[in-house]
């Protein structure tokens, strides 16, 4: 005899799968904006290695544009800023999603025990 799922634990369920997905997605575009921050540092560190008046590009698209080392470095600089403070919000959300996500699935896993039900 098969039982059938309440329909406020069915919601619940719907609401913990959407959840698991926007938590999948916002952990992608932490990595992204981690990977893109590194970028940023490290292309940071070797231009600090360069006196002012060297030589430098900066490419836009497939189109490569002579900038001034100093022009670069505080765009570079201000995308550094920019990127750690989304980097630091992307995190607090992965985690607050993360508490809530462990949160419902054990209310999940105790309304099924409950109700002798398991998911397959």
């Amino acid at each position: 005899m098969a039982q059938s799922i309440p329909p406020a634990l069915e919601d619940e369920l719907r609401k913990y799968e959407n959840m698991r997905r926007q938590h999948e997605s916002q952990s992608v575009m932490l990595q992204a904006i981690v990977n893109e921050l590194k970028e940023v540092e490290l292309t940071l560190d070797e231009l600090r290695k360069e006196s002012d008046d060297v030589v430098t590009y900066k490419a836009v698209g497939q189109v490569m544009f002579k900038v001034e080392k100093p022009a670069l470095v505080e765009e570079l600089e201000e995308k550094q800023r920019t990127l750690t403070i989304r980097k630091e919000k992307t995190e607090k959300s992965v985690k607050s999603m993360s508490d809530s996500l462990t949160g419902l699935q054990s209310k999940i896993q105790l309304e099924l025990s409950k109700r002798n039900l398991r998911l397959q």
